[in-house]
């Protein structure tokens, strides 16, 4: 009987023990995953620190290249260029404003052939020289024909968020796709608004036949 006892009371030690084993292994599991999970939230947190970091960043530099960019046009409008007859000299650049009409991509077209581009509008004095030089609305070097609402310039460059801009806004706000006179939407800019302010930019359909400007 005694000899029973006993080896029961070893049983159940050791099935303390295993289990005393078991809850330590636990136990060490637990925390290992508790200090996991808080390094992964750590790192987490770095992560996101740093992508704000780099968006801030980003628009510095942004803002900082528009500035560049009017610094150099207005360092330019100090210098003068000859310009060929029929041309408008501002700065180191010519301008070609025309007096016959094409859709927009003959419009390009043209001014290709010119040895130049449709216009490519960097800053406030650019808009401003080529708008008091018309009278009408003007096709310009920008597009979103690959991409609805990705708007190109004619050099393959996009009209990036801190770029200037100067769409019409005095209600409907353009660019606004309008599909009524061509079912293929609006996907090329110009330069005045058809039926009131010149100086701001519109989107139209690029079949429309309208005089244009050419830069080089």
């Amino acid at each position: 009987m005694f000899c029973v006892s006993a080896l029961g009371l070893l049983l159940l030690l050791s099935a303390l023990m295993a289990l005393c084993a078991v809850g330590i292994l636990y136990h060490n599991k637990v925390v290992s995953f508790e200090i996991l999970h808080e390094q992964y939230e750590n790192a987490t947190a770095t992560l996101m620190m740093q992508e704000n970091k780099a968006k801030e960043k980003e628009g510095m530099y942004e803002v900082l290249e528009v500035k560049y960019q009017e610094l150099d046009f207005a360092c330019n409008i100090s210098q003068s260029r000859r310009c060929e007859e029929g041309w408008k000299s501002l700065g180191l650049k010519c301008y070609y404003f025309s007096t016959e009409k094409l859709n927009w991509m003959q419009s390009r077209d043209y001014c290709v052939g010119k040895g130049g581009h449709l216009v490519i509008i960097n800053s406030q004095m650019e808009q401003n020289f080529a708008f008091s030089q018309i009278g009408e609305t003007h096709w310009i070097g920008l597009n979103d024909l690959e991409a609805e609402g990705k708007w190109m310039w004619v050099n393959n460059q996009p009209l990036k968020e801190m770029d200037v801009k100067f769409w019409f806004t005095d209600g409907p706000n353009e660019p606004d796709n309008w599909k009524k006179e061509d079912p293929s939407g609006e996907d090329c800019a110009a330069l005045g608004h058809e039926i009131g302010d010149i100086n701001k930019w519109i989107d139209a359909s690029c079949l429309k036949q309208k005089r244009f400007i050419c830069e080089k």
